[in-house]
């Protein structure tokens, strides 16, 4: 796997690059968003991009308050192969929600907070998640456990795992219930945010897992414009 970090702090990548390494990941270095953007023009293809949120700290907002999330969308629009990992002090959902807004064609997006990572090895597993085309936002962000009041208690507990990368082999495990229960119930929640159909989704070329986070967070924040942009 090749991992571009894209970050302006220099202990991120003094300790995280040559732990990715150890394992057998090829790395990239990038310490601002015109740095990233260069490399990227230049040809380099990395399978994910971890990708800092706040580099308005270095004068690179532009009247943002998450920079990141501006490079985030030009990123996706110019490489929509290149899974997005987004790594950020800031705890909140709102930024969770617009990086699942990036995603919800395709995919390969997460929303991380650099201050819940347990070690490299859980970062790699968010890593491998995206790749795959999975998504992914830490289970840790204040406000994902209170949770929107359209669903069951079952349904918001497939959600949950939804966001944080399960598969439907790996909620049906977790929950101790089979595949096709899990089927059932993220149809339900199809049917309660009001979704796109399955044909629909085809021809739109969406993300029914993104979809469903979203409207999840929408739900849990109080808004109402859950279909796709």
């Amino acid at each position: 796997m090749h991992i571009m970090i894209s970050d302006d702090a220099p202990l991120f990548h003094d300790l995280l690059a040559p732990r990715l390494r150890q394992r057998g990941v090829q790395v990239s270095q990038a310490r601002s968003i015109a740095e990233t953007k260069a490399q990227l023009e230049q040809g380099l293809a990395p399978d994910v991009i971890l990708l800092d949120m706040d580099f308005s700290v270095a004068g690179e907002g532009g009247g943002e308050s998450f920079a990141g999330l501006t490079a985030a969308r030009s990123i996706r629009r110019r490489d929509p192969e290149i899974a997005l990992l987004a790594m950020s002090k800031h705890d909140e959902l709102r930024i969770a929600l617009e990086m699942m807004n990036i995603g919800q064609q395709g995919g390969r997006i997460g929303y991380l907070l650099k201050d819940k990572l347990e070690g490299v090895t859980q970062l790699l597993d968010y890593a491998r998640t995206v790749h795959a085309g999975g998504i992914c936002i830490d289970a840790q962000l204040k406000g994902l456990a209170a949770r929107g009041g359209k669903l069951t208690v079952t349904q918001k507990r497939v959600v949950d795992l939804i966001a944080r990368g399960y598969t439907n082999k790996a909620i049906a495990e977790r929950l101790l219930i089979s595949e096709g229960t899990v089927e059932r119930h993220i149809a339900a929640i199809r049917r309660a945010y009001g979704l796109p159909s399955p044909d629909e989704e085809r021809r739109l070329q969406l993300n029914l897992r993104v979809l469903i986070v979203r409207a999840y967070l929408n739900d849990t924040m109080g808004h109402n414009d859950q279909g796709p942009q």
